[in-house]
């Protein structure tokens, strides 16, 4: 069976483990809840660009309908339809987004939701093709034709963006293995010969931008897709398991032998890792379960949402200290030797004190030191 991978799927690879690849091969489900809100967003701002006469609130609401209450399919799979809340969520990020960076119209250059596909031997090919082995799809596309009045020539400048719900999108994301993937088969479809990644953050409204220019960097797309090759030739392969650190937020794990097995090891790292990824994938539902709800009573205690009590400094704390050291003739130099500073607080201060970021990182460079500790955990490595 010929299988066509997307960046995800090679992601899967590298980020957790290579049986995660062969349950993705088998179509094992896995739960794409956390996506809900991240597609109904991409939805709302794909159909704001392709009816740009239609009233971008009603298109929102007629989304968030569908999606409600019949689901999508990706890659023509079914999926189950979004809470309600996730949805609202969603669309209200899509109009936000809107109204402050407008969505371009479909045409002259603009496409949205555009699909590639390629074969083997990169040959482009339909979407759904039998024979693809690579497909992608990227949020908006712009293609234009560019004067550059320094050399009076014309050049064509490809625009590929894509949004990210997520709060730590940001600069980082432009060198990831996606966006190589992307800048790749735009430069295989329209030979372009400036490519611009962007990173549009839903979240933040911050965009952030990555130019390619191809009269220098030829030889680094051409890297990029050799190794595309080499890893769909290496996914094709009968992948042995390595489960481990990768298991870690593995969308596979609730579903996986190999992780059940290592859960039920007799070596008690191996375990506790598994343990503490059984625990990730509970929490939120037994925070949801019991929101509103008693604590649930057990035999040596309870779960749920148990009521505490702990301290809180009133606003008007700093104003009554300083006046209680007075009345004891303190100055309020012997005041300040008293208080303990805090990095937080360091921070505050030298913000007021400093008129930019770099007199202000200076500043905090000659008031803290930086120090190494033992702090127990899970780290995975960075790659």
């Amino acid at each position: 069976m010929i299988h066509a991978y997307h960046p995800t799927t090679i992601k899967l690879h590298n980020d957790h483990c290579p049986h995660a690849v062969e349950l993705w091969k088998q179509g094992v489900k896995y739960d794409r809840s956390i996506f809900h809100t991240g597609v109904v967003a991409h939805t709302v701002l794909e159909k704001i660009g392709q009816q740009p006469e239609k009233e971008p609130q009603e298109l929102a609401d007629r989304i968030v309908e569908k999606y409600c209450s019949k689901g999508r399919a990706y890659d023509n799979v079914p999926e189950p339809p979004s809470p309600f809340e996730d949805a609202l969520r969603g669309a209200k990020l899509a109009l936000e987004w809107h109204a402050r960076h407008p969505v371009p119209p479909a045409g002259d250059g603009v496409t949205h939701e555009h699909h590639f596909a390629f074969d083997k031997n990169w040959n482009t090919v339909e979407y759904y093709d039998k024979n693809a082995k690579f497909r992608t799809m990227l949020d908006v596309v712009e293609i234009s034709q560019e004067y550059d009045e320094s050399t009076d020539q014309a050049y064509t400048k490809a625009v590929v963006r894509d949004y990210k719900t997520s709060w730590i999108a940001t600069k980082n994301e432009l060198d990831s293995f996606q966006r190589r993937c992307q800048a790749v088969v735009v430069w295989l479809t329209y030979k372009p010969d400036i490519i611009v990644l962007e990173i549009a953050n839903l979240r933040t409204k911050g965009i952030y931008k990555k130019e390619l220019n191809m009269h220098f960097e030829k030889d680094t797309l051409q890297e990029w897709k050799d190794d595309i090759t080499l890893a769909i030739k290496t996914l094709d392969n009968k992948l042995i398991p390595n489960p481990g650190m990768g298991c870690i937020k593995c969308p596979y794990s609730p579903r996986c032998q190999h992780f059940d097995d290592m859960y039920n090891s007799e070596d008690i790292i191996k375990k506790y890792i598994a343990a503490k990824e059984v625990i990730r994938n509970l929490e939120p539902q037994i925070k949801l379960d019991t929101k509103d709800q008693p604590p649930t009573e057990m035999s040596l205690g309870s779960v749920g949402y148990i009521t505490k009590e702990r301290k809180k400094i009133l606003p008007s704390a700093k104003e009554t200290l300083l006046q209680e050291w007075r009345k004891q003739d303190g100055t309020l130099e012997h005041l300040f030797a008293q208080l303990d500073l805090s990095i937080r607080g360091i921070e505050k201060i030298a913000k007021i004190l400093t008129k930019n970021k770099t007199d202000k990182e200076e500043l905090i460079s000659k008031l803290t030191k930086l120090e190494s500790y033992a702090s127990f955990g899970i780290q995975k490595v960075k790659k």
